[in-house]
């Protein structure tokens, strides 16, 4: 029996898991993320737009061009981070948390779902209208490297899927388990 990933990218991801590991859910760090990355960029371009319409007719000679590459840095800075987010994922498994990122080199970080001593879900009041929250993994007694989980998408669905394989399900309705 083949087991069917849900995505193209968790295909490419399954090198990571352990030869009986299952795929419970893989997202992709929310959008917002990228948000002050690209108010900075809008900032330079509005800025450069500024310098040119007070000083552009003033300076035919290359001076009037450097504004220009400085905005062309801005944007190649913001396609950089914008690759470097598509890139990312978080990977719940049956047996582990990871998260996954880099674009060159690639950095797996993971905790065994068994460390998990407790976990505290956040959402500030931008993440709630913009549909994003934080983790913060408690571990037995170590400092792990997947601690902080900032800018979840879907936070309550993950929240109640990492409660479930941490603590287990909650009991059926009538009781027989």
């Amino acid at each position: 029996m083949r087991i069917r990933l849900p995505d193209p990218a968790a295909r490419d991801e399954q090198k990571y898991f352990a030869s009986r590991e299952r795929l419970v859910m893989m997202v992709r760090p929310h959008w917002a993320q990228l948000l002050p990355k690209f108010l900075q960029t809008l900032a330079v371009f509005i800025v450069v737009l500024l310098f040119e319409a007070v000083a552009g007719g003033s300076d035919s000679g290359g001076a009037s061009s450097i504004p220009w590459w400085i905005a062309l840095a801005a944007i190649l800075r913001l396609l950089w981070y914008v690759i470097d987010w598509h890139v990312d994922h978080i990977m719940i498994t049956d047996k582990r948390i990871m998260k996954v990122s880099g674009i060159f080199v690639r950095k797996v970080q993971a905790m065994p779902l068994t460390k998990v001593t407790d976990f505290t879900y956040s959402r500030d009041p931008t993440g709630r209208l913009l549909g994003y929250g934080e983790f913060i993994v408690e571990s037995a007694g170590q400092d792990q490297a997947l601690r902080t989980i900032k800018f979840l998408p879907k936070p309550d669905r993950l929240y109640q899927t990492m409660c479930d394989m941490t603590f287990g399900g909650a009991p059926s309705p009538a009781g027989d388990d």
